[in-house]
């Protein structure tokens, strides 16, 4: 034998014991039994071959059970060392247990450590590189073993792989990939030479990817397409420390298959990011990073998800302009908007969006989480937060709240923790220089029901402080908690004194979480009492692990005693001891050790006590016998004898008959009227006088030039008895002569620099045509002092110069600029613009005083005599225009565009009761005496002065009584047009216009009455101009609509030839109420806005069975979706209804109505539960229930039947059984029977259900359609179904078919849709025609079964390592 072998130079273990010689054993004892008569010439010894025969078929039959055992291995301490002791040790384990070593990998080094000892530079430190580059046959182990591994994580930051490792991977690779099967993947990188090693391990296997970089680098956009273009991702996760890709979004748009994705770089909460996440129909995992954000930020995510609808004005939630003229003073209207789209609904994502979104992880502030949260709509069952610490109180409870109503019955696992600036933040101050931490009290209050939370985590380290009222809450809220973590790591230090929360303090918990097994939290425990004691419920049966951290003691024993009467069953108990760290107080650990070690023997006298107490009797029903019993009838006969008795009577009753005549001759008489009409002819002579008159009309003109414009005081003197012009002293100066045509252009110039501010087009109706500079004769009107001016636009501007009120009359207008206006063009000019009337003293008003003209001396000449017309009335500007006479003044119209605003009421100037007293007696005179236009002026101007002076019950008054001589006058053009212009007024305050449009209102129903429809509808259309965009006039303006709107409905009822289609009309008739958003109007009453939402359900289900009838009928509109899209608005309005309103006794009649409608919208979409729903809600009502055999028993038939036509689910069947035992039902025979087969776990064989309940329940008008009576066939057979699943496990085909009355096509088709909606569990072998409705066990069930204990079986295979180790040192010593 040559000289032992140096183990070092060896390259492992097992190259040393291949080359060992390998020893005959001895066979033992059985062995020799069994080969007794066989040759002496025993063969090698095959240790492992008896295992495999004995072992693998065991051990490895179940590859799911064998992994379960592994991942058991590996999870417990020292896991990879005992799987590697197994993998050596066992050859059936070898395979298996390798795949588990090396399916997860940390680092890189393992990996190098697989190349021969003599590349590396060290061996002992593999990740210091290779020393050479390696040949072929090198890559042997590395390979064979790469193919095992599934994840691998590289962290550049650790330093413990050299660099120059990755270039010899890419150049000497043997193939393309080093790890073919590589699944997951995690890179964290500090340069950009770092990330880009990465590319040789992105596999096209790849479904995981972490990527973090922590310096900036410029082409993250390429190296994410070449990931792109590589994989298929299931799960991403991308941490960038600088900004992301302008293209990131584009990059990643072709994989639509994440399922798993977190975002913690800055430009993740892109609007284009949001809208990209939201769209990626698999996402089910999502986290994102808020710090460092505002609240803007995060609502912007969600900008492009659910856009705006652009309905309202403006549109846009962030903008201030209200949508009215506001005078030049903005205020903020965003706040006012977003409460109207928490009310409408509005601004979250659409249904669609995050739609199977399960968990979601966020870091950042507590508003920004919550504002993250609000737009959520998916059911999360896991919620991972990062928060800072301590919170806000506000925003905590906004967090709380939000959580509870939005997640409430899908969440399962909560978890809330601190950001990684507050833990260093907490970590300073846990340190000497640093001071204590300060805690604070986090309240649990504001958390709602919990009903499927399992598991709550809360790890603060400053809000530590808990209340016994927190825990109590939380034991209410959450019953199904099975792991509760408060805080078990926080330290109270002497300073601040013990924890609120002692050990009593988790009763509430033991008493109501009936499986909570695990509990960490800090107390301070103190002696327990007698009540305490003395409760039996407290004791839990399930608490298995309690972690007290930090907690406060002061009796040992008295502790102990305490937990083994709370947790009598608890099998781990544990605590912290840190005496190096500040703030540990070393005597609570060593008084948490005694109680663990008197723990056992106090738990085991509280069991043994409970053992002897005396047990609850259980009822055992008494035992049953089957006996049989004679029950043959026994007859006999028996005969009675029963001849009846007869007697013979007679009675006498003849008649006694009496005879009477009666004379009845009528009297009769004839008469005769002569009846012929008498005719009489007549004539009249009626021919008409003609009266021919001639009128001079042409007056003498003498023409002089003008030097300058003569003073006001001149025009009054001048008189002249000729026909004059009436010109005021503006037009003489701009009126120019034949000789003095020079000094025209520079007059021109004069009056344009003084009327700077009036519209061009005004300046140019001063302007003269040809005829005037021409010399040509002009005729004017005749100078008749009876004349009155018909002027059509009234004016109300007052003289500067002399304090008088006229007009420019048609006298005193050349022949050239009469224009008078069309008949039916003055209401168009009154409705676009206002009407100016100018004289000299109204054109230079709106000037400024030292632009006005000055007056001239006496001295100065005149060009013209002008005297004052006698007979200038007063005008106002809200007349209403009427078209030119021959022979009548005129007055010259200026439009200009005016801005209206409404003023508040602000502090009244001056008050003007007086002299509305005395106007109003005036106006109501000239009105009934027919001057209705002079009275109109009157008030206007009064009007004008009170509403700039803020005299608002004076103004109010007079605005009152102008409409109201109109309406008086039946006048109603001038109404309209009145009401329009004294809305327009600038400054016209708030209740004027209010008081006018109520006082309008009134008239309506007697106009339609009196008039007609048209004025009405007049009437009505400008009352709703009026109101539209006025908030003070929201209410008003839907009172109108709804009339405008019956109007219309009333129209498609009874069509006329003129009128639009009916569907037309019906149409216009919702869209007009369906415009009004009524729930978010603040001045109307609660029960008128129910009203008016019912009103708009009422009317878009009549337009959708229209719609509806149409539907598959060639040509029609809405052949196709039919009224598809208002039974969706139907259902919008009836979420906005407050049930709870509807409640209320005196709202009967509204809940009555509003259930009527959703019954109808349910029974179309064929939801025949919440049908059920709506009738039993309907049924609750007193005035229903109060009549018995009337509406209450008719409304319990349809709940009733509309209940056993619902699909079966948990509802369904808890509302069938709570009306199966309502007393109500049991009065209604052939009702409770049918309730009762669907309540009984029994077969319903549908023939015999047909025979019995068909011919009643086909006669009625739900099962009159024969869908509804086929879907009762279909809930029949699911309900056989269902029974069959519970009492048989298999079954065959053929007797499923047969007892389900239908066909095998039908049968398998029935069991299929089942099997889909989750309401059994079946599988179906065709070829042997059997149904199986019991599922394959589970690995873990398995296990369950087997009888070896796993402690057990890992013991032996350590006994077995070390029995082997033991026996090849033994021979290493031999040899040697």
């Amino acid at each position: 034998m040559t000289s032992s072998s140096n183990l070092s130079r060896r390259s492992s273990l097992i190259d040393y014991f291949s080359s060992l010689p390998v020893r005959s054993r001895l066979p033992s004892i059985r062995s020799r039994k069994s080969t007794a008569s066989s040759t002496n010439n025993y063969s090698g010894y095959t240790p492992y071959a008896v295992h495999q025969q004995t072992m693998f078929p065991v051990i490895l039959k179940d590859a799911d059970a064998t992994a379960k055992l592994l991942e058991y291995i590996l999870e417990s301490p020292n896991g990879r060392r005992s799987l590697s002791r197994l993998a050596r040790t066992c050859k059936a384990f070898k395979e298996p247990a390798l795949n588990v070593l090396w399916r997860d990998l940390d680092s890189f080094v393992p990996l190098l450590a697989l190349f021969p000892n003599s590349l590396l530079r060290r061996a002992r430190r593999p990740g210091l590189g290779l020393a050479k580059n390696p040949e072929a046959t090198d890559w042997d182990r590395v390979l064979a073993n790469g193919e095992r591994v599934r994840s691998i994580a590289y962290v550049e930051a650790y330093n413990n792989v050299s660099p120059s490792i990755f270039p010899v991977f890419e150049e000497f690779r043997p193939r393309d990939y080093i790890l073919p099967n590589l699944t997951s993947l995690t890179w964290k990188a500090e340069t950009s030479a770092g990330l880009e090693r990465s590319m040789p391990f992105i596999t096209p296997g790849l479904q995981s990817l972490t990527i973090e970089m922590g310096a900036k680098y410029p082409k993250m956009g390429e190296f994410l397409e070449k990931v792109v273009s590589k994989t298929q991702l299931s799960s991403f996760s991308f941490t960038l420390h600088s900004n992301m890709p302008d293209n990131f979004v584009e990059i990643l748009q072709p994989n639509r298959g994440l399922e798993k994705l977190s975002l913690m770089a800055p430009g993740a909460l892109s609007a284009k990011v949001g809208k990209w996440t939201a769209c990626l129909p698999y996402l089910k995992s999502f986290a994102l990073d808020l710090s460092n954000r505002t609240t803007t930020a995060v609502e912007g995510f969600f900008d492009e998800i659910n856009p705006g609808s652009g309905c309202s004005t403006p549109s846009s939630v962030g903008g201030t302009d209200s949508g009215v003229f506001s005078g030049g003073e903005e205020f903020d209207f965003s706040s006012i908007r977003k409460s109207a789209m928490k009310i409408t609904g509005d601004g979250g994502p659409p249904r669609g969006a995050f739609k199977h979104l399960t968990q979601i992880s966020l870091i950042g502030d507590t508003s920004n989480i919550a504002t993250f949260l609000k737009h959520i709509t998916s059911p999360l069952v896991t919620i991972d937060l990062s928060i800072e610490d301590p919170p806000a109180k506000e925003d905590w409870q906004d967090l709380c709240n939000l959580v509870s109503d939005q997640f409430s019955d899908t969440l399962q696992y909560l978890r809330i923790g601190a950001t990684s600036t507050s833990r260093f933040n907490e970590l300073v101050r846990s340190t000497s220089r640093g001071g204590e931490v300060q805690l604070k009290h986090l309240p649990l209050e504001h958390f709602a029901f919990l009903p499927q939370l399992v598991r709550l985590e809360i790890d603060l380290p400053e809000s530590a402080v808990f209340h016994h009222r927190d825990i109590s809450h939380l034991a209410r809220v959450c019953p199904s908690l099975e792991v509760l973590r408060l805080c078990g790591l926080a330290k109270f230090p002497t300073s601040f004194g013990s924890p609120f929360l002692t050990l009593e303090g988790i009763v509430p918990l033991t008493t109501e979480c009936k499986r909570l097994h695990t509990l960490a939290i800090v107390v301070n425990a103190i002696e327990g009492r007698e009540e305490t004691f003395r409760n039996l419920e407290a004791s839990s049966r399930s608490l298995l692990r309690l972690h007290v951290g930090h907690s406060w003691i002061k009796d040992p024993l008295q502790t102990a005693v305490l937990l083994s009467h709370l947790a009598p069953h608890l099998e781990n108990i544990k605590w912290l001891s840190q005496p190096a760290r500040a703030g540990t107080v070393e005597a609570n650990a060593a008084a948490w050790q005694k109680v663990s070690e008197y723990l056992p023997s106090l738990q085991n006298i509280r069991r043994i006590e409970r053992s002897l107490m005396p047990k609850q009797e259980i009822y055992v029903p008494p035992p049953k016998a089957e006996k049989a019993v004679d029950a043959t009838v026994v007859t006999s006969e028996c005969g009675v004898s029963a001849s009846p008795a007869y007697s013979d009577g007679s009675v006498q009753a003849m008649p006694s008959l009496v005879t009477v005549g009666v004379e009845a001759m009528a009297e009769t008489s004839s008469v005769e009227v002569d009846a012929t009409p008498e005719l009489v002819d007549e004539s009249i002579l009626a021919t008409p006088s003609f009266t021919e008159t001639e009128v001079d009309a042409r007056p003498d003109v003498d023409e002089k030039g003008i030097e300058a414009a003569p003073s006001e005081d001149q025009i009054e003197e001048s008189d002249v008895s000729s026909p004059h012009i009436s010109l005021p002293p503006m037009f003489s100066t701009v009126m120019p002569s034949i000789t003095g045509l020079v000094n025209f252009p520079i007059r021109v110039v004069r009056v344009y620099t003084y009327y700077l501010s009036l519209p061009l087009r005004y300046m140019l109706s001063f302007t003269p045509n040809m005829s005037m500079l021409s010399g040509t004769s002009t005729t004017y009107a005749h100078d008749d002092p009876s004349h009155e001016s018909k002027t059509p636009v009234p004016g109300s501007l007052e003289d500067v110069s002399n304090g008088t009120e006229g007009s420019l009359s048609e006298k005193s207008m050349p022949s050239t600029m009469h224009a008078p206006p069309p008949h039916n063009a003055t209401a168009d000019i009154l409705a676009d613009s206002d009407t100016l009337v100018f004289d000299n003293a109204s054109v230079f008003a709106f000037l400024p005083e030292s632009r006005k003209p000055k007056r001239l001396p006496k001295s100065a000449p005149l060009a013209r005599h002008v005297k004052k017309s006698a007979h200038d009335h007063n005008a106002t500007r809200q007349s209403k225009l009427k078209p030119a006479e021959p022979h009548s003044s005129f007055t010259r119209t200026i439009p200009y565009t005016r801005y209206y605003d409404m003023a508040d009421v602000k502090k009244q100037e001056k008050d003007y009761t007086k002299e509305v007293d005395a106007l109003l007696p005036e106006t109501k005179t000239l009105a009934e005496s027919g001057k209705l236009q002079e009275a109109l002026d009157k008030l206007f101007v009064l009007e004008k002065h009170a509403r700039n002076a803020s005299d608002l019950p004076s103004t109010t008054r007079l605005v009152k009584e102008i409409i109201q001589l109109c309406y008086d006058a039946r006048d109603y053009a001038l109404l309209n047009s009145s009401i329009h212009t004294l809305s327009k007024k600038h400054g016209q305050l708030k209740v004027a216009i209010q008081t006018m449009v109520e006082l309008a209102m009134g008239w309506l129903e007697e106009i339609k009455e009196r008039e007609g429809t048209e004025k009405w509808l007049q009437l009505v259309e400008s009352l709703r101009t009026v109101t539209e965009g006025k908030l003070f006039l929201e209410t008003p303006r839907a009172r109108v609509t709804l009339l405008l709107s019956k109007y219309y409905e009333i129209l498609s009822q009874t069509p006329t030839p003129a009128a639009p289609s009916p569907k037309e009309s019906l149409q216009t008739a919702s869209d007009l109420l369906s415009d009004l958003q009524v729930e978010t109007y603040s001045s109307m009453e609660r029960r008128e806005k129910t009203e008016f939402i019912l009103e708009q359900m009422r009317l878009l289900i009549a337009l959708a069975k229209v719609k509806d009838s149409e539907k598959d009928v060639e040509g029609k509109k809405d052949a196709v979706s039919g009224g598809e899209q208002e039974w969706i608005k139907v259902r919008v309005g009836g979420r906005k209804v407050n049930e709870g309103f509807l409640a209320l006794p005196e709202n009967e009649d509204l809940k009555l109505k509003y259930y009527e409608m959703m019954i109808q919208y349910a029974l179309h979409e064929s939801s025949y539960l919440d049908a059920a729903k709506y009738y039993h809600k309907v049924w609750e009502a007193p005035s229903i229930k109060q009549d018995e055999k009337g509406r209450a028993r008719e409304t319990l038939e349809h709940i009733v039947y509309y209940i056993v036509l619902a699909p079966h689910d948990n509802e369904q069947s808890d509302m069938l059984h709570r009306l199966f035992h309502d007393p109500a039902l049991a009065k209604l025979e052939l009702h409770y029977a049918l309730v009762k087969c669907f309540t009984t776990p029994e077969l319903m064989r549908w023939p015999g259900i047909e025979s019995i309940y068909g011919p009643h329940l086909r006669k009625t008008t739900i099962f009159s359609s024969d869908k509804l009576w086929e879907d009762l066939h279909t809930r029949v057979i699911e309900h056989n179904i269902r029974i069959v699943a519970k009492y048989y496990t298999r079954i065959k085909l053929q007797r499923l078919t047969t007892l389900l009355d239908l066909s095998p096509q039908q049968t398998e088709e029935t069991l299929c849709r089942l099997v889909v909606s989750g309401t059994v569990w079946a599988r179906i072998d065709r070829p042997s025609g059997i149904v199986n409705f019991r599922s394959s066990r589970s690995a873990e069930d398995v296990m369950n079964d087997w009888s070896s204990d796993m402690q057990r079986l890992l013991s032996l295979v350590e006994k077995t390592w070390m029995g082997v180790n033991a026996a090849q040192a033994a021979q290493a010593r031999v040899k040697a």
